[in-house]
C-alpha cells in the first residue's frame, strides 16, 4: 500500500486546562462538570469570536488553533478576565482555575486533529503557566510584542521531556511575576571555557576538580537551598517523568525568590556522583538546607515523601508525604509546591505571618498569600508594595470576613508612606492605628498587630511610653526575627540597651542571613548601647560590623556605612591613624558619607540625639562636611 503524504502546515496552538479538576471531582462530581460547562461554553464563544478552532478536549482540557498569535493571546487574556469575573460571584458553586499556554509552530494535519511538537510544546507551556496563567513560547512573544499593550516577564529557557523552548508569562497582575532560574549551564561555553582551563593548568602542574573543588557560589546575604532530584525507589520508567515534572515545578516555586540561591544542575550532579555528606555540604559548600525526597508507585498510585534539614543545626525541619493517583500528577504538583512554600517562606526565609495559634484562622491558600505578601513587602520598593496590595486583595476576596486581614491592610497603608507609594501621611496613619488597634482588641497578643501598634506609637504618634509598655509581650510571644528585631529596637529606644543587643544577638544566632536593614539596626544598637553605657570594650562590634563589611552588600552607601562605623570606633579608641585610614577608604568609593548622606542621614541616629552628636563630632575631626 503506498504511503499517503502527511498534510503539514504553521499553526498557531492554544492549550488550555483546568488546575486540580481531579480533587473538584471527588468534592463534588456533579457541580464539578455543571460548572466546567459554563466554562467551556465561555471559551468556546471566545474561540469564534477571535477565530479559533477547538480540536482536540479531554474533559477538562481543550486545544485549539488560531491563524493570528494576537488573535490567540487577546482571547486567552479575555477567558481569563472572564473566569476571574465569575470566580468573584457568589453564585460560582464550583470556582474552576485554568492555565494557558499558546505556541506556534509545525503541526500534522490528521483529519480534524492536529499532532506534532507545536502541539506537545503548547501543552508544556500550560503545564509551565501559573494558576489563571498565561505562558508563551518566545515565537509568539516575538509576534505579538509591538502589537500588545501586554506585560511579559522572560522565564528563560526550559526543558520538560525532551522538549526544550524559551518562554513568556503574559502578566495579568502583578503577583504573577517570577522567576525561573535556568538549571543546566550552555554546553557550548563549558567546553569552551574547560579548553582554556586546561591550557592553563597545564602550566602549573595537574589540578583534580573531584577532588578538591568547591561550589560554594558567593550569597552576598541570601540562603543557599540544595534542591536533590527526587529519587525514584520502584523501577517503573513511568516514573521518570514523574519525578522530572516535580523537580522542575519546585525550582519554578522557589526560583521566583531572590533571598535564595539554588544550586544548578553541574553543582546538584557534582555533589551526588561524589557522595557529599550533608556536614561537608554545609562546611565546604556553603549549602544552608537541603529539600529531599522519594517517589514510589504501586499500580496506577504513588506516593511523594519530602524532607527539608537545616544542615546547620542537622535536623530535620519538615516532612511531609503527599498520596496521589498518577493522572492527578499536575494537581499534586501544585499541592506540593504550595506546601513546600509554606514552609520554606517562615522555616527558610525567616519570614512569618503571625503565630502557631493563628495560623489555623486561614485557610492554606490565603496563609500562603500572606506569606507571598511579606516577601513582597520586604523588599521595600514601591513595587513590592504593590504586590502586597495585590495579594491582600486576593484574600479580602477570598475570606471578606477574616478580621486578622486588618493588620494586613495597616502595614499595607505604612508601607505605602515608608516606600513613597502615597503622600497622605497623616490619613495612612491615622487609619493603620486604628486598624491595628481594631485586631489586638479581640487579639491582644496577635505579634504582627503588637509590632506595627509599637512602631506606630513611638515614632509616628507620639506615645513612647505605651510602646514601651508592650516590651515584654513582643519578647515573649513569638520567635519570628522580624517581630523580635522591632523588639530590639524598642528596647533601644525605650533605654534597655542590654536587653536590645541580647535580642538582636540571639536574631543573628538564629537566622544569620536574614534581612539587611536588621544587620544595620544591629551595628547601631552596638554603638548607641556602648556610647550610652559608658562601654570601652568596641571587640564584638569590630568583629560584627567587619564580617558585614567582607559580604560586599550592593545596596548604595552600605559598604560606605560600615567604614565609617569602623572610622568612628576608631577615633573614640584614640587611633587616629586607623580611623583616618577608613575614613579615607570610604571616601574612594561610589557612595561616600558626605554625598550619600547630605540630604538625609540615617533616621536612626535621630532617636538619640545626644549619641548622634558624639558620633558626628568624632567624624568631624577625620574630615566629614555633609553638604
Amino acid at each position: 500500500m503506498a504511503k499517503q503524504n502527511i498534510d503539514r502546515k504553521i499553526a498557531v496552538i492554544f492549550a488550555t486546562d483546568v488546575v486540580g479538576y481531579s480533587k473538584h471531582m471527588e468534592s463534588d462530581e456533579s457541580e464539578t462538570i455543571h460548572n466546567l460547562r459554563e466554562c467551556e461554553s465561555i471559551l468556546t464563544k471566545l474561540f469564534s469570536k477571535y477565530d479559533g478552532r477547538m480540536f482536540n478536549t479531554g474533559g477538562d482540557s481543550f486545544l485549539a488553533e488560531f491563524q493570528s498569535a494576537v488573535s490567540a493571546v487577546e482571547c486567552a487574556v479575555e477567558f481569563q478576565s472572564s473566569i476571574e469575573k465569575r470566580n468573584s460571584s457568589e453564585a460560582t458553586s464550583v470556582k474552576l482555575q485554568f492555565r494557558v499556554g499558546i505556541n506556534s509552530g509545525d503541526v500534522v494535519k490528521e483529519k480534524d486533529n492536529l499532532l506534532g511538537d507545536g502541539v506537545n510544546i503548547a501543552s508544556r507551556l500550560e503545564a509551565l503557566s501559573q494558576p489563571n496563567g498565561i505562558t508563551v513560547s518566545k515565537v509568539i512573544y516575538d509576534y505579538v510584542k509591538g502589537k500588545t499593550g501586554y506585560e511579559f516577564n522572560d522565564i528563560g529557557i526550559q526543558k520538560i521531556k525532551k522538549n526544550e523552548f524559551h518562554a513568556f508569562d503574559l502578566i495579568l497582575n502583578v503577583s504573577q511575576k517570577r522567576k525561573i532560574r535556568k538549571s543546566y549551564l550552555n554546553l557550548k561555553f563549558v567546553s569552551t571555557v574547560s579548553f582554556v582551563l586546561l591550557l592553563l593548568i597545564g602550566f602549573f602542574g595537574y589540578f583534580s576538580f573531584q577532588n578538591t573543588s568547591n561550589v560554594i557560589p558567593s550569597l552576598e546575604n541570601r540562603i543557599s537551598l540544595l534542591i536533590l532530584p527526587v529519587e525514584i525507589k520502584t523501577e517503573n520508567k513511568d516514573l521518570e517523568v514523574l519525578a522530572s515534572g516535580l523537580n522542575d515545578q519546585l525550582s519554578i516555586t522557589l526560583g521566583v525568590y531572590d533571598e535564595l540561591y539554588l544550586f544548578d544542575t553541574t553543582s546538584v550532579e557534582y555533589f551526588i556522583e561524589n557522595k557529599i555528606s550533608n556536614n561537608d555540604l554545609f562546611q565546604k559548600q556553603g549549602v544552608n538546607y537541603l529539600l529531599a525526597g522519594n517517589l514510589q508507585s504501586i499500580a496506577d498510585k504513588s506516593r511523594v515523601t519530602l524532607k527539608l534539614e537545616d544542615l546547620k543545626k542537622n535536623i530535620v525541619i519538615w516532612n511531609k508525604s503527599f498520596d496521589f493517583r498518577n493522572d492527578e500528577i499536575f494537581e499534586v504538583q501544585d499541592e506540593i509546591s504550595d506546601a513546600v512554600l509554606s514552609e520554606i517562606i517562615p522555616n527558610v526565609m525567616s519570614l512569618s505571618v503571625g503565630n502557631e495559634s493563628t495560623k489555623n484562622e486561614f485557610s492554606p491558600k490565603v496563609y500562603l498569600n500572606r506569606l507571598k505578601a511579606r516577601v513582597s513587602f520586604e523588599k521595600h520598593t514601591p513595587e513590592g508594595v504593590q504586590e502586597f496590595a495585590e495579594l491582600l486583595k486576593v484574600n479580602r476576596r477570598l475570606e471578606p470576613s477574616n478580621p486578622y486581614l486588618d493588620v494586613d491592610e495597616a502595614w499595607m497603608l505604612m508601607g505605602e508612606i515608608w516606600f513613597g507609594v502615597s503622600q497622605e501621611y497623616e490619613k495612612n496613619v491615622k487609619k493603620a492605628y486604628e486598624l491595628t488597634l481594631k485586631v489586638l482588641s479581640f487579639d491582644p497578643d496577635y505579634p504582627y498587630a503588637l509590632s506595627l501598634a509599637q512602631l506606630l506609637e513611638r515614632k509616628f504618634l507620639g506615645m513612647k511610653e505605651k510602646a514601651c509598655s508592650r516590651l515584654d509581650k513582643m519578647v515573649n510571644i513569638t520567635n519570628d526575627p522580624s517581630i523580635l528585631s522591632s523588639a530590639g529596637s524598642l528596647a533601644r529606644d525605650c533605654g534597655n540597651f542590654e536587653q536590645s543587643l541580647v535580642i538582636f544577638k540571639n536574631i543573628e544566632d538564629k537566622a544569620p542571613h536574614f534581612r539587611l536593614w536588621f544587620k544595620k539596626d544591629y551595628a547601631w544598637t552596638f554603638l548607641i548601647s556602648q556610647y550610652m553605657e559608658k562601654i570601652d570594650n568596641f571587640d564584638e562590634a569590630k568583629f560584627f560590623i567587619n564580617n558585614q563589611l567582607d559580604k560586599q552588600f550592593k545596596e548604595d552607601g552600605i559598604n560606605e556605612m560600615w567604614l565609617i562605623m569602623l572610622a568612628y570606633i576608631a577615633s573614640v579608641e584614640g587611633d587616629t591613624d586607623k580611623a583616618k585610614y577608613y575614613f579615607n577608604e570610604q571616601t574612594k568609593m561610589t557612595n561616600p558619607i558626605n554625598v550619600i548622606w547630605s540630604n538625609k542621614y540615617p533616621d536612626i541616629l535621630d532617636e538619640n540625639p545626644a549619641f548622634r552628636d558624639s558620633f558626628f563630632s568624632e567624624l568631624e575631626k577625620l574630615g566629614l562636611k555633609l553638604k
